[in-house]
């Protein structure tokens, strides 16, 4: 600590304070100054203190123990509880002044009541509960958004879009996800964010289609409710990533609210937004604002609908078939005649529909092996279906054969250990099964 000297019209120098409670003592412990508030805490005036002794009051009970003396005696600040004449405490704190020869002149003291910084550590404590608890929350609630499970990509197109995302996720640049319902927006939207600088911050995804037009503001910018702030999503999303979804879904004076609340924050996150409908159409078709379309549509990304990328469905339907069976420990697969009739379906669900029928089909069926019978009726086809060409990325028909050829080998392979069982399946010769094993290195 820096010693402090006094001069020698020290007691000309020291200023009285009206909010503050301080009292300066002589080497004998005498009070020569007290500032106007000060005694109120022992039932006296300011006045009443002035020329009284410490070791006095002390005597009298006023208040217990006297700091003058401690100090002297340490050389040092001091510290220390006091007890008053009614019980409560103060926290005294004597700072020593000393003269020329290093001796300690005077003693300035100035004291709070515990009381009051008791209620202050509860609070803190409190707030410091509060603060863990929500972290907690947040820490849990980012665990679970964050599991990224369902993203197939065997087509050129899936492939194309991850290579995409690839390059721009580092960059804060605002990107938009355009596709289908469960053409797997939100999926994307997730790996976008681990995959970028605020993988550690939190993603915050907020269902535009989900909130009242009345609460879309508090909810982005946070309100006040009972004189505690309550958090909004821009807030939320902080050093992290803020996912717009269904934006398509606000009505224009949504729009406007969103776009007034991204202008007013600071915009410290990465925003990715989704609509199911192209975003350029509803914009010239005046529903949706040029604004907010030039701050969301910086980088577009088309997700193409599953009945347009048969490899992708073909693997969907093989990846969620294995997750049920595991799940629910039995051993399922399905026949080839029903594998090959699902790849002509139009899944307009797209990857949530198939994971819902491939867990209808696991759950329900009561044999190893599931069956065009156990399809439910809705999606049984009719002969005129049964004649629905494939279409993938405009290949031929004779490559598109090959590659269904293909997986359904492959599919097979995984349930058979001989090439006898699988001449047996697929009806056809063991030496035909080896030579298109061979032709498609399975």
């Amino acid at each position: 600590m820096v010693n402090l000297y006094l001069l020698p019209n020290a007691e000309e120098e020291v200023i009285d304070s009206y909010d503050e409670d301080i009292i300066v003592t002589n080497r004998n412990g005498k009070i020569i100054k007290a500032s106007h508030i000060s005694g109120k805490q022992y039932n006296l005036s300011a006045a009443d203190l002035i020329g009284k002794s410490v070791y006095d009051l002390e005597a009298r009970g006023i208040f217990s123990p006297a700091i003058t003396p401690l100090v002297q005696e340490q050389k040092k600040k001091v510290v220390l509880v006091q007890t008053k004449q009614d019980g409560r405490k103060v926290l005294i704190t004597g700072i020593p002044l000393y003269n020329e020869s290093h001796d300690v002149e005077f003693v300035v003291s100035y004291s709070y009541d515990v009381s009051e910084l008791f209620v202050l550590q509860e609070y803190l404590n409190e707030l410091e509960g509060e603060m863990t608890r929500v972290k907690e929350e947040l820490e849990t609630l980012r665990e679970k958004t964050l599991t990224i499970d369902g993203i197939v990509a065997e087509s050129k197109s899936m492939q194309q879009l991850l290579k995409t995302i690839s390059k721009v996720a580092p960059l804060k640049v605002p990107v938009h996800l355009q596709g289908e319902n469960g053409v797997g927006k939100s999926l994307l939207a997730k790996l976008i964010h681990k995959e970028s600088e605020w993988r550690n911050g939190p993603f915050i995804e907020v269902n535009c289609g989900a909130i009242p037009e009345a609460l879309l503001e508090r909810e982005l910018k946070g309100s006040t409710e009972h004189g505690a702030e309550k958090a909004g999503y821009l807030q939320l999303a902080e050093d992290g990533s803020l996912y717009l979804q269904g934006v398509d879904e606000l009505s224009k004076t949504g729009q406007g609210i969103l776009m007034k609340s991204l202008r007013q924050c600071n915009q410290n996150f990465r925003i990715i937004s989704s609509t199911e409908e192209d975003m350029e159409e509803l914009v010239q078709s005046k529903r949706f604002r040029d604004d907010l379309f030039y701050k969301l549509h910086v980088i577009p990304l088309p997700i193409k609908p599953l009945r347009e990328r048969p490899e992708d469905l073909s693997a969907a339907i093989e990846i969620y078939v294995e997750k049920f069976a595991a799940e629910y420990g039995m051993e399922r697969r399905l026949s080839n005649d029903l594998f090959q009739e699902l790849l002509q379906k139009d899944w307009k669900g797209n990857l949530q529909e198939v994971k819902n029928l491939m867990e209808r089909l696991v759950a329900g069926s009561e044999s190893v092996m599931i069956t065009k019978d156990n399809l439910p009726l809705n999606y049984r086809m009719d002969d005129s279906e049964q004649l629905k060409p494939l279409e993938m990325d405009g290949e031929t028909l004779p490559l598109i054969l090959e590659k269904v050829e293909e997986k359904v080998l492959i599919n097979a392979r995984k349930h058979c250990k001989t090439t006898t069982e699988l001449a047996e399946i697929l009806g056809i010769s063991q030496p035909s099964v080896v030579r298109k094993l061979k032709k498609y290195s399975i």
